[in-house]
């Protein structure tokens, strides 16, 4: 189904043309998009079969970023989603998803944020491959932001045993989980062993975003 995104441009904020009503970006973002910001391929997140990324988390994607996870712009999720959804489509005869799930939210910080950022990019990417999407995973009360953390030491610690799962049969299942941003990947990393333990065959992260050197 086509999607309305504002009439600015989500990375530079210029004012698309009235023709462009249907676009996320304007020409010149587009431009830059698929020769500065796309993310070439996989990288690997301990536990995981396979992990990747649309996007590069820098520059105006990394803003871009910022604006739909902290400065309430769900409408951002539409185009982002769009990038992973073509990313997850190239890996489809490798990885053969069964099913798709996100990571999950603490309830005060869904509360004040109005939306998990991660599960409004994994709806429409499992809509559009007809996969279902289930909400597999839950967030361990009391636990640290990991944007907060100092260094990679202090995520991987933190991470650890940072989510909980939920009640979801996924016995067999090849899942696919979907991140926002992957920078050391220890969230991820925690999201596969849970959802290992859960019974699923086979692990995937797919991201928005992937922090590079």
């Amino acid at each position: 189904m086509p999607v309305l995104f504002d009439r600015t441009c989500i990375l530079c904020g210029r004012v698309l043309p009235a023709e462009k009503h249907s676009a996320a970006l304007c020409p010149d973002c587009a431009r830059e998009v698929r020769t500065e910001y796309r993310y070439h391929g996989e990288f690997s997140v301990p536990g995981a079969d396979g992990a990747a990324a649309a996007l590069c988390y820098r520059g105006a994607v990394k803003e871009a970023l910022h604006r739909f996870k902290f400065g309430g712009r769900p409408q951002y999720a539409a185009w982002f989603a769009a990038e992973m959804a073509a990313v997850l489509a190239a890996q489809l005869d490798r990885w053969q998803p069964t099913c798709i799930t996100y990571l999950p939210l603490g309830f005060l910080r869904a509360r004040e944020r109005g939306y998990n950022q991660a599960e409004l990019l994994a709806r429409p990417i499992a809509q559009s491959l007809s996969l279902p999407c289930v909400s597999a995973l839950r967030k361990r009360p009391f636990t640290a932001r990991q944007s907060v953390q100092q260094d990679a030491a202090a995520r991987r610690k933190n991470a650890a045993g940072s989510l909980l799962p939920g009640r979801v049969p996924l016995a067999g299942e090849r899942v696919v989980v979907i991140d926002d941003i992957v920078t050391t990947g220890s969230t991820a990393a925690d999201a596969a062993h849970v959802l290992r333990s859960m019974g699923a065959a086979c692990v995937f992260v797919l991201a928005a975003a992937k922090t590079v050197d």
